[in-house]
């Protein structure tokens, strides 16, 4: 069979005419995009919509044809036919009552029914760069008169009548390109008739001036723009371009009002802040400093101010257009750092409404504040109720600054912080510092007032997360949120100004300030089988006996609850008496044990109520018969032994705070089992004996006794310690002693010295070892000082070299180390 072969450039050119569109190679030009603006209007004649593109009429151009009573606007593109959404218009009533402005699609229509009488549109967005919308309406004004289509109106303008007894009977909409040139008619697109009263012929005088307002925008990348009047719009409007400068005056003054009127303006620019005023044409703002305008204030002067008031409102950047403000009132925004980009300025008559809406003219955080974070040190600035700091992440707030951005009034905020490790620093101020950076403090409470003048008319509102607890609800003037005496860390906190008299005050009920506990609050006292009543015995003492075989018969826990600012809640306790059981709970205060005195406790559970147990745990452990101290129990757990008539012969109790380390292991408290074998201890070794009561860390305890200069290392827990290792040692000399107390093995080292060399040592506290003795530098064979048995170190506990490298080796960080 004969194979067909067929060329590289054939395939190519095959898969090229397969996959290429044909505007490829097809010689038509592909048409451009353009907008096409479509329109409806209902009449009082009909219900049914009708729909026309750019130029048509809507609605009937005849003098006995029915009133448009509704209208829709949209613009959509040719190519893809989707909607642009960027045309919004308005109407109004024979009144002039106007609608507010709607988006592109939705109903316009006056709220009172009536006819539709006159009509404005505009364009937003890539569109407005492109095109000019126009748009004029068929009336019949006069009575006597035919019908007519009045002039062309664009951009905003109005087009149509008001106090005529008509509405528009017919109307058209047109996108024209900028730049190009159109014959249409612009003259008299609005008819107003006004209210005619006649009057006394009087003497002839020179016509009545109306007095204007005329500005000027400087603007990036464009430079100053041409001067606009009386509302219409300088600088620009979807192009993410600042005005950067302002010029205004005012014209058509009377000669009398020219004698003393002035407009007089100041901005807000970016880094400088608030300008000094300028008035009459003046510069206002910079050029070639590439700084923005983000805020004016405007007021009038002189013979015009009692005639006129000067309305302005601004298009601000993230915020589209604000509401309006008059008379030296600020517009635009500050803090934010949002460029302003439009501004329209009007005269309007005393007594006269205002052109629009006067809500919300300017944007600027009444209180701003800033937290420096743990691990994340400091924020960015937050405002007005957000939140700094964090939640859900266990950081502690460590400092904060608060300011006034910009104020109407004097005055300052003063704020105090309560310190980790310090307590109430001194009041800071407008942006100080409260707090500690660097040193790893927590904030644990919070005080925020103000002062001066802002202070008669505003009242500052707090609130603070807490650690464990979350949000607390709002403080105000100067008093304490947050705890203190409880090791309780703020993670977050909101901060707001509200107006006295005219604002609603956040919720300030419940809780806001604790004040913990001190530790001589809480303590208790007990009676001993045979030995009668213990004196009271502070918290994380042992009330009872050890080593003596005596049994605890009743408990009292008492807790002073004189400080009102405390947690309130109250401890409830309850006994196991061998042969009786389980006592019932009591309340701090109230005896709980056995009912008489041939009976002893065995078990007991301590608990706590109400806000206590927000923020304590109740921990406490038992000393039992055969077994020692057991392990930690808490809130609630039970403590001790039962079913195996061992008694309980000492009883520790600890009120800790929730954000405090245990005292101990929450484990191995309680047990119905006997004890397998009782550990021997002959009555001689008494380093045993005392080692039984300690508790470890880990599975290791050593002992040192630093009058027969012995070290003991026991192998187990609490109770069952069993002795692996005795060594003979030197301690400290009576001039250096050995520290005493319970420590912990922290650090660990093969050698250190100087002119010397002690081998193999092991941290327990501070500067405290234990190593080998003495030997010359850098030998292990050579001793200088091997005395053993003797009070002679300068504090370290010095021993063979082999027993100080068996420790070195096997005793773990963390294992209890007890110097008696």
């Amino acid at each position: 069979m004969k194979k067909k072969i067929i060329s590289l450039a054939a395939v190519m050119s095959m898969i090229i005419t397969l996959v290429m569109p044909a505007a490829v190679y097809a010689d038509e030009p592909q048409e451009e995009s353009t907008a096409v603006l479509k329109y409806s209007v209902l009449t009082s004649d009909s219900e049914e919509w009708k729909e026309v593109t750019d130029g048509e009429t809507a609605g009937t151009a005849a003098d006995d044809a029915a009133d448009i009573t509704k209208l829709k606007l949209n613009v959509s593109d040719s190519k893809s036919q989707e909607d642009q959404k960027t045309v919004s218009y308005a109407v109004a009533d024979t009144e002039g009552t106007w609608s507010d402005y709607i988006a592109a699609g939705q109903e316009a229509a006056n709220t009172s029914g009536k006819a539709v009488a006159a009509v404005k549109a505009k364009v937003a967005d890539e569109l407005a760069e492109k095109y000019d919308i126009y748009y004029r309406a068929y009336v019949k004004a006069e009575e006597n008169a035919p019908g007519k289509w009045l002039g062309w109106a664009k951009n905003d303008q109005v087009s149509g009548v008001k106090g005529y007894d008509c509405g528009i009977k017919a109307i058209q909409f047109q996108l024209v390109e900028k730049d190009t040139e159109n014959t249409l008619d612009t003259a008299n697109p609005f008819l107003e008739k006004k209210n005619e009263i006649p009057e006394e012929p009087t003497v002839p005088t020179e016509p009545e001036t109306t007095p204007k307002v005329v500005y000027q925008a400087h603007v990036a990348k464009i430079g100053w723009q041409k001067e606009v009047e009386d509302g219409a719009l300088a600088g620009t409007e979807g192009r993410a371009l600042t005005i950067e400068a302002l010029k205004i005056k005012l014209d058509g003054l009377s000669e009398e009002e020219q004698k003393d009127s002035k407009i007089v303006y100041k901005t807000h620019v970016q880094t400088y802040g608030w300008q000094n005023e300028v008035a009459n044409g003046a510069l206002s703002g910079t050029t070639g400093k590439a700084k923005r305008v983000e805020a004016v204030a405007i007021h009038l002067e002189g013979a015009i101010a009692d005639k006129y008031d000067v309305y302005y409102r601004t298009h601000v950047q993230s915020f589209g257009w604000l509401d309006w403000a008059k008379n030296g009132e600020k517009a635009g925004s500050s803090t934010y750092g949002k460029r302003l980009e439009a501004i329209q300025i009007k005269l309007v008559k005393k007594g006269e409404s205002a052109p629009g809406t006067i809500t919300k003219a300017y944007q600027s955080p009444r209180i701003q504040y800033q937290t420096h974070v743990q691990s994340y040190g400091w924020q960015s600035k937050v405002s007005d109720n957000q939140i700094a700091g964090t939640t859900g992440k266990g950081k502690r707030v460590e400092a904060i600054k608060i300011t006034l951005p910009d104020s109407d009034y004097t005055g300052n905020v003063e704020y105090q912080a309560f310190v980790q490790g310090i307590g109430w620093q001194t009041w800071k101020k407008n942006g100080e510092l409260a707090g500690t950076s660097g040193q790893s403090k927590r904030i644990e409470a919070l005080r925020v007032k103000l002062t001066g003048e802002i202070a008669n008319y505003y009242e500052v509102y707090y609130s603070v997360h807490l650690a464990k607890i979350g949000w607390c609800n709002y403080e105000s003037a100067g008093n304490a949120t947050g705890t203190i005496d409880l090791s309780k860390k703020i993670e977050a906190l909101k901060i707001c100004l509200v107006k006295k008299g005219v604002e609603s005050a956040p919720d300030t009920c419940g809780v806001k300030y604790v004040e913990g506990y001190k530790s001589g609050n809480f303590y208790y006292n007990g009676t001993i089988k045979g030995a009668g009543a213990t004196g009271n015995v502070a918290q994380g003492g042992t009330v009872g006996t050890i080593g003596k075989k005596q049994q605890l018969q009743s408990l009292t826990l008492h807790l002073d609850q004189s400080n009102k600012l405390a947690p309130s809640g109250t401890i409830q306790y309850s006994t196991h008496i061998s042969s009786e059981g389980w006592k019932d709970w009591s309340n701090a205060g109230t005896t709980n044990g056995a009912s008489n005195a041939s009976k002893g406790m065995e078990a007991v559970k301590i608990r706590l109520t109400g806000d206590l147990a927000k923020y304590y745990d109740i921990y406490y452990r038992a000393h039992v018969q055969g077994y020692g101290w057991l392990g930690w129990a808490k809130n609630g757990q039970i403590a001790g032994t039962s079913k195996i008539g061992y008694r309980m012969e000492g009883l520790q109790i600890r009120l800790v705070s929730k954000d405090v380390s245990a005292p101990g292991k929450n484990a191995n408290y309680y047990t119905e089992k006997k004890k397998a074998a009782a550990v021997k201890v002959t009555p001689k070794d008494q380093m045993h004996l005392k080692a039984l009561s300690y508790a470890s860390n880990t599975h290791y305890l050593i002992l040192v006794d630093t009058s027969a200069n012995k070290v003991g290392i026991y192998s187990g827990s609490v109770g069952k310690w069993n002795q692996i290792q005795k060594y003979t040692c030197t301690s400290g000399a009576r001039s250096t002693p050995t520290v005493k107390g319970t420590f912990t093995v922290q650090g660990k080292g093969k050698s250190f010295g100087s002119g010397y060399t002690c081998w193999y040592y092991t941290q327990f506290y501070g500067n405290y070892l234990f190593h080998s003795v003495i030997y010359k530098q850098g030998s292990m064979s050579v001793i200088t000082d091997g005395r053993l048995g003797i009070n002679a170190s300068h504090g370290c506990v010095r021993l063979n070299i082999n027993h100080a490298k068996w420790i070195y080796d096997h005793i773990p960080r963390g294992t209890k180390v007890v110097v008696y």
